[in-house]
């Protein structure tokens, strides 16, 4: 992998991210911190594996509690409520296995398509990155992703560097909506940090309009990052309405840091997920 394009890569994945964000606010919104992501997304590993293998387990809560693994993430109550909004909300629907009075889940058509258009993110920053051809695979093999999104799922949910991010970003990262704030602060941040001094300043962002952008209130935003400010990882000053904001060096190298792990993973993901299909990886 180009490591030289990483940076380009990284900004682009977070552009195309929080473009999602501001078309799909409600739908992402429900999956907007990291305890619901993770959830999402092991949820929907097992929905893939129950149907290319129908002898697998469904989706259910004591399913995903145990896919969980060593993750601590959620309580079997947790579980239990997150697949009960996910319904109420039309991520998931009743799928009725063997006996007629036990009820399973099956991860609604709508949700598929959210979880591969997080792929095919994901897929084109890698290809940014070393030139592959990883999106137009995907377009043309569709099938993959019941094939990778599992393989991401089980692996990342594995990875105790993810599921405790540094403290400079954790503030965010497990905040409802969080991580798009700070994607957006970490665009206005130049690719080469050589030379950076203790803070780089991104930029001037009104926090009503920043609210708007990601479906939150004032209040909840301004916590957000009056949280992230007690921490050093941020800060600002004030300029007429608006802040100017920045960001430290060592918030920066974490946020790059934890994203490269995921973007490895998808990449390893795809990879073998094209060889269990016999598709050439491109």
């Amino acid at each position: 992998m180009n490591i030289d394009r990483f940076p380009d890569g990284l900004a682009y994945c977070a552009q195309l991210l929080l473009a999602t964000h501001v078309e799909l606010q409600r739908e992402c919104r429900y999956v907007a911190d990291q305890q619901r992501w993770l959830l999402s997304h092991v949820a929907t590993a097992i929905h893939f594996e129950h149907q290319i293998t129908p002898s697998a387990m469904p989706l259910t809560p004591a399913s995903l509690f145990k896919a969980l693994g060593e993750a601590k993430i959620a309580s079997r109550n947790t579980v239990t409520m997150f697949l009960k909004e996910m319904q109420r909300y039309g991520f998931c629907a009743s799928l009725t296995v063997g006996d007629k009075r036990k009820r399973a889940l099956r991860v609604t058509t709508m949700a598929e398509q959210l979880i591969c258009r997080y792929f095919d993110i994901h897929l084109r920053a890698l290809d940014m990155i070393d030139g592959g051809q990883r999106q137009a695979t995907l377009e043309k093999h569709p099938e993959l992703l019941s094939y990778a999104q599992p393989l991401f799922a089980r692996e990342i949910v594995a990875q105790e560097t993810w599921y405790e991010p540094p403290v400079s970003i954790a503030q965010l990262t497990r905040s409802n909506s969080g991580s798009s704030i700070l994607h957006e602060l970490a665009l206005g941040v130049p690719r080469d940090l050589t030379g950076a001094g203790t803070q780089i300043w991104v930029g001037k962002i009104a926090l009503g309009a920043l609210a708007k952008r990601y479906g939150l209130s004032k209040t909840h935003t301004a916590y957000l990052l009056e949280t992230a400010r007690l921490t050093r990882s941020i800060g600002w000053v004030k300029e007429g309405n608006h802040n100017n904001y920045w960001i430290s060096p060592d918030t920066v190298r974490d946020y790059r840091s934890w994203q490269a792990l995921k973007l490895a993973t998808i990449a390893k993901a795809f990879w073998e997920g094209c060889i269990l299909l016999k598709v050439d990886p491109a």
